[in-house]
């Protein structure tokens, strides 16, 4: 090649004039400045002699700008077995003979019993030797705050019974050992060098934080120790038990902006959602989502009836009439208060006449109609209209002296305020997003839209195992607390416990706790807990927090945790990991849920 060629290639900028550095500085012995970024080096310069911990894990789980580099060094065998024999030999000696001094005994007895136990472990249990090299190299921008950063870094590692020491005068050789090169270098190597058994490597595995990256899931927010983003997938079977969340939180914790994220993100992979919405706080949000939101109530147009057999509703292959008995003693109980064995046979034996009268039994072939699909020559199921209505059952309960209470109970469902439960249903929905809005119905109401809706969804779900779902039960302490009753709470249990079945979700939301525990000593709040693989720990009052430690593992520092988290704060537990966690949002999601928040603030004032 010609000189001028030469020059020429020269002069061209290469990609290492791009990634290089316009100065370093490696004046001050504590650091070294490249590009007003300070760096420090620590070296591991010894350990305990047990560890049962992993020795990174605390350092990780901060929020610490650091490198980590890590060298192993294997051992030659024979010659590691042949100096240990040696050493024991010669300190076996010692000791016997009483040569060490009496401040050396004990130190000589451990390095005589380390040599006896790692010769062993080589020898019996095939494990190798290795020298172990760790370094730490921590940067900020800032000189005074690398100072804080080292003393931090420093009295972690102490405390968890890791010595340590600064590269002051070698940071540069640290600084290379801690960058990608594969560069031990031998000016630092004796001051970190320790040995180490092949089954105490697993003790320095490094890639390890607590945070969940869930390749199909959606954003939760950023662990507030580390600043590592979570994703969860609460549908990865190979992963948790069960799809099912608790969301437990004190007003204004930041529950409800939780789960609308939840209900938005999950929108967006297309997944079923059905909401029972007691407080009208996700109807806004349905609307913006182009799904689709149902009432009930005095000024509401659209009607369940409460009698309607569905073809979903199977729990079993055969024995509609029989489940729906089931589900209607539940319903019947939160309108008639706990009913005795006696009561609940009359009552049965009523509600068995009212289905005859449709001419509907136990025969699951008087669920059909005698005409077939033209298209699929399949018989077709009936229709709402086919099915009796409350008042059919009033009417039944005012023939016999003995029903009479009943059916004065039901007069308000008949009658009086309540009379759109005695309506036929007049809604068929296939959309994918729908609100249950209970609102209307009022403080003292509220049970029986919850039940009525929770039935509604749950048959839906069950229609296809194939699709994914969730339904979310806001204040779920209504059907399982002491305002409920054990059919009803049964119900819902069988929800949290089968839905995963049927590709299905449940997500219980409720800030009283208590409530939810208050039903026969907490027996179907524990159920429900137990069978939720996911758990979300929002600010929670001292008693709220005493309750839950005792259905759930929850660690002194957690119960600390807590009580201290602030709005938009919570403890995650995802199966067995547990993770204190920052809710995070797109500004435009922030946007649709806060506007929504202030309309419904403005409706409800006006």
């Amino acid at each position: 090649m010609k000189k001028e060629e030469r020059n020429i290639k020269n002069g061209f900028f290469k990609k290492e004039d791009e990634i290089a550095p316009a100065y370093i500085n490696t004046k001050n012995p504590k650091y070294i400045e490249i590009d007003n970024i300070f760096y420090s080096g620590i070296i591991f310069a010894n350990y305990n002699r047990e560890n049962t911990e992993l020795l990174l894990k605390k350092i990780i789980d901060t929020n610490i700008n650091m490198s980590i580099s890590i060298f192993y060094e294997k051992l030659d065998s024979y010659k590691t077995i042949r100096n240990l024999t040696y050493h024991i030999a010669n300190v076996g000696v010692d000791l016997k003979e009483g040569k060490t001094g009496a401040t050396d005994v004990e130190i000589a007895a451990f390095t005589y019993n380390d040599a006896k136990y790692i010769r062993k472990e080589m020898q019996i249990n095939n494990e190798d030797a290795y020298f172990l090299y760790i370094y730490l190299e921590i940067f900020s921008k800032d000189e005074k705050e690398q100072e804080y950063l080292l003393n931090k870094i420093e009295g972690i590692l102490q405390s968890e019974g890791i010595q340590t020491k600064r590269a002051n005068f070698r940071q540069e050789q640290t600084l290379l050992s801690s960058l990608p090169f594969m560069i031990n270098h031998t000016d630092i190597k004796k001051a970190s060098r320790r040995n180490v058994l092949t089954s105490g490597l697993i003790g320095t595995y490094p890639f390890l934080s607590s945070s969940i990256f869930d390749e199909e899931g959606i954003f939760y927010g950023t662990n507030i120790y580390n600043n590592s983003i979570i994703f969860i997938d609460r549908y990865a079977e190979e992963k948790y038990k069960n799809a099912n969340m608790c969301i437990f939180g004190t007003s204004g914790s930041g529950k409800s902006f939780f789960t609308k994220l939840q209900i938005l993100r999950y929108r967006l992979l297309g997944i079923e959602q059905y909401v029972i919405d007691p407080d009208r706080e996700y109807t806004n949000i349905a609307q913006n989502l182009e799904g689709t939101v149902i009432k009930i109530g005095a000024s509401a147009e659209t009607y369940i009836n409460v009698l309607d057999i569905r073809q979903e509703s199977i729990e079993d292959e055969k024995g509609y009439l029989a489940t729906k008995i089931s589900r209607l003693i539940g319903f019947f109980n939160l309108i008639f208060g706990s009913l005795d064995e006696e009561e609940k046979a009359i009552l049965e034996e009523k509600i068995i006449k009212c289905y005859e009268k449709k001419g509907i039994t136990f025969q699951d072939e008087t669920l059909y109609k005698n005409e077939k699909d033209k298209i699929s020559i399949k018989p077709i199921f009936k229709e709402s209209k086919d099915m009796p209505i409350l008042e059919d059952l009033y009417n039944i309960l005012g023939e016999e002296e003995r029903t009479k209470k009943m059916q004065i109970k039901l007069n308000p469902f008949i009658k009086g305020s309540l009379n759109f439960f005695n309506n036929y249903t007049n809604i068929n929905l296939q959309d994918k997003l729908i609100v249950a809005d209970i609102y209307e119905l009022g403080e003292e109401n509220l049970k029986y839209g919850l039940y009525l809706f929770t039935e509604f969804f749950w048959d839906r779900i069950k229609k296809d195992r194939k699709t994914k779902k969730a339904i979310y039960l806001d204040e779920v302490w209504r059907l399982i607390g002491v305002t409920s009753n054990r059919h009803v709470a049964n119900f819902i249990y069988k929800i949290f416990k089968t839905i995963r079945k049927f590709g299905g979700s449940s997500i219980a939301i409720t800030q009283d706790i208590s409530d939810l525990f208050s039903l026969e000593e907490g027996v179907y709040g524990k159920s429900i807990i137990n069978n939720s693989s996911n758990k979300v720990f929002f600010s929670l009052e001292e008693e709220n927090i005493s309750i839950l430690e005792q259905y759930t593992k929850l660690s002194e520092k957690e119960k600390i945790e807590i009580r201290s988290l602030k709005r938009g704060e919570c403890l995650i537990f995802a199966g067995d990991e547990h993770l204190l966690t920052k809710v995070e949002c797109a500004e435009f999601e922030k946007n649709l849920i806060e506007e929504n928040n202030n309309e419904n603030n403005n409706s409800n004032n006006k």
